[in-house]
């Protein structure tokens, strides 16, 4: 088993751990945390529902993901079977029973924690600075309140607590430890042998006869693909933005309008001591240890040392109670109202939020500042630019749409109405499409009945915001097979290859069968034979072997008393291997960063365990429906 952990954590497992762990705002932004009213759902997950609108605005954000990672790789039509979205619902599901018995666990995020991460977050700042304003903005562009986002923030950020929650009963004992460096450090002796299959390769020994019959058999593997050639009509708004003239005056009026959006509210730098209600304090308790700790400060005693003693929120115990500045709306509306009541240098009474009792203390307030018009001028425009491209778009798209419907067969009339350039293309394939009609729904549509068999011109395509394209075939040429004389050589430097492959596996067997067979020595066959021969004593970390051949020698048996022979793959032929003898490792050797990493890659391992195990229980013991027809 602890060989499987070692050779597992640093692949699936590490990066399902790492997922759980990681808060999705920071990889995807602000669209992970902005939904709508659920209008339908597509599963019920106890009594919680996941809405068609949340999984389709996930599921896009991912594909969108997918999109970047892979690049030119990206398959469009791939990402959206039906298979990929019933599993991309199934993570979303197993999300959903992770947070519910996070908060069934009594898991819970602090006020100061909530408060760092959004501070932190790079779509609320403004050159690096966060911004109460930028916040404001964001989420009401969104249609989303900062109680409603800050909610759903909390809900990701308990995801973060929940493997160390579940795993914390298990632990690695110093005899799993030692059994797993035994494995980690483990010793091989080997000799070797690389056979390289090129002084095989002789492409003139392969004859024609053979090339032919490997043609005929295997005609489609040689087919030249299909291409085509397009005309068309690329609308960009987006790209004109920057070039839309804009009035003095509207500038001007709409800075009034929203000249709030400009200041910078009154920042209170504030620190706290948190008591806690739970199981065992409750609320009448805890207010009279919050009264308690109140009464010391107002002896004398320091406000810093007793919230590094005795405060429960982790995030800002250790600084003191220190919360930093704090603008409206962000705190409870409780702490948020006493805090913008008290004077600098006063300590409150204790207050009641719903994360406990606070004695709250006010160090420093900074007074609101706006900015001007000329300093928010640039902003102003940019925004007004964007709307008006965002206006110009709709009404160019819809007077596309109408010509195209006029007129399916052409895409003259579209270009000269719209002032746009007809643009020709050269003759492409699916594989080697330029520019914009490289992108994967352009290439659908290229390549549909609808455009590429009826010849009619595409709807407009929409590729980035206010950037769309219609498309035409004007030419194409089906796929066709490649004539013998164009694949010859190709197939007889693939059969040469092949050949030379064979006979390197074959010298390799020779040699082994005469060292089984013989009173000789495989070092002495591979010097009559003119080979390399080396012995040499092995670790993980011998990496000059290559991955392929040190990973094939740790994966052989033990030989036990007798060494063995066995030829593995490498890139270039074959590598002969003589087995001697398996060293367990010494786990007294192990310096500090290999018993640090082993420790991590077992607690990892074992903690991915337990958390898959939960899955699997929480999924058996929570009503669960899915609407199959709705993600489709």
């Amino acid at each position: 088993m602890l060989q499987a952990i070692r050779d597992r954590v640093t692949g699936v497992v590490a990066f399902f751990i790492l997922g759980l762990l990681a808060v999705p705002f920071l990889f995807f932004g602000l669209e992970s945390y902005v939904r709508g009213v659920p209008q339908d759902a597509v599963a019920q997950v106890g009594d919680a529902e996941i809405s068609m609108s949340e999984f389709q605005t996930e599921f896009a954000r991912y594909r969108a993901q997918l999109r970047i990672q892979q690049g030119e790789n990206y398959n469009e039509l791939a990402t959206n079977q039906p298979q990929v979205r019933r599993e991309f619902l199934d993570s979303m599901i197993d999300q959903r029973l992770l947070e519910q018995h996070a908060r069934s666990m009594g898991l819970n995020v602090s006020p100061g924690t909530l408060l760092e991460v959004i501070q932190g977050i790079e779509a609320f700042q403004v050159d690096g600075v966060f911004s109460p304003g930028m916040y404001q903005q964001r989420l009401q562009m969104n249609g989303q309140s900062p109680a409603q986002f800050e909610r759903e923030l909390m809900a990701d950020l308990l995801l973060r607590e929940l493997p160390a929650a579940v795993s914390s009963s298990g632990f690695v004992t110093d005899a799993d430890l030692d059994r797993f460096l035994e494995i980690q450090l483990q010793q091989r002796t080997v000799g070797l042998v690389p056979i390289d299959s090129a002084p095989f390769r002789d492409p003139e020994v392969v004859t024609d006869e053979r090339i032919e019959a490997f043609y005929n058999d295997n005609t489609d593997q040689f087919l030249r693909p299909e291409e085509i050639t397009l005309e068309y009509v690329e609308l960009n708004t987006q790209a004109m933005a920057d070039r839309i003239e804009l009035d003095e005056t509207e500038v001007r009026q709409r800075y009034e309008a929203v000249q709030n959006r400009y200041m910078t509210p009154e920042q209170r730098r504030a620190a706290h001591i948190l008591i806690e209600q739970n199981a065992e304090r409750d609320a009448i308790a805890a207010q009279a240890l919050a009264q308690s700790i109140r009464d010391r400060i107002e002896q004398g005693e320091a406000f810093a040392e007793l919230a590094a003693e005795l405060s429960e929120d982790p995030g800002s115990s250790g600084q003191g109670g220190d919360l930093g500045f704090i603008e409206p709306n962000i705190m409870p509306a409780a702490f948020e109202e006493r805090l913008y009541a008290m004077q600098v240098g006063e300590v409150s009474e204790p207050i009641q939020t719903e994360f406990g009792w606070h004695i709250i203390r006010l160090d420093e307030v900074v007074p609101p500042r706006g900015q001007t018009f000329e300093e928010a001028r640039s902003e102003i425009e940019a925004i007004m630019q964007e709307e008006q491209a965002d206006d110009l778009y709709v009404e160019l798209q819809e007077r596309m749409i109408d010509l195209i419907y006029a007129d399916p067969t052409g895409l003259e009339a579209v270009a000269s109405d719209l002032g746009l350039e007809l643009q020709t293309s050269d003759s492409f394939s699916r594989f080697n499409a330029p520019g914009i009609l490289g992108d994967p729904q352009v290439l659908e549509a290229a390549f549909s009945d609808l455009v590429l068999v009826d010849r009619e011109t595409s709807e407009p395509i929409e590729i980035e915001r206010n950037q769309a394209v219609v498309i035409r075939v004007t030419d194409h040429q089906p796929a066709t097979p490649r004539s013998l004389d164009d694949v010859s050589q190709e197939i007889r430097d693939r059969l040469a290859r092949e050949d030379a492959r064979e006979a390197a596996r074959a010298l390799g067997q020779s040699l082994i069968d005469q060292v089984n067979s013989a009173d000789t020595t495989l070092s002495e066959l591979a010097e009559a034979r003119e080979l390399e021969f080396s012995e040499r004593t092995i670790t993980r970390r011998d990496f000059d072997l290559g991955s392929q051949v040190l990973n094939a020698i740790f994966a052989l048996p033990d030989p036990g008393q007798s060494p063995a022979m066995h030829l593995v793959e490498r890139g270039g032929g074959w590598t002969l291997v003589r087995l001697d003898q398996v060293e367990a490792g010494n786990p007294d050797e192990a310096d500090d960063a290999q018993l640090q990493s082993a420790r991590l890659q077992l607690s990892m391992g074992r903690s991915a365990q337990e958390v898959q195990g939960l899955l699997e229980w929480l999924r058996e013991n929570t009503d669960i429906t899915v609407i199959e027809e709705r993600i489709l």
